[in-house]
């Protein structure tokens, strides 16, 4: 899907923590945190069939 989205959120994150964004920053941060949390249910769909 987009890929990219967390990583370009968390260099986003970076940026405001560094520039003194505060606000900006924890918002930023936030919607890092959903958009990993509903990535991470939609690949959680099915188990792994591993077999060693």
């Amino acid at each position: 899907m987009f890929m990219f989205l967390p990583f370009l959120l968390a260099l986003s994150v970076a940026m405001g923590a560094i520039n003194r964004k505060d606000k900006v920053s924890y918002i930023l941060w936030a919607v890092l945190l959903i958009v990993t949390i509903l990535s991470f249910i939609h690949h959680m769909t099915n188990s792994l069939t591993l077999s060693f």
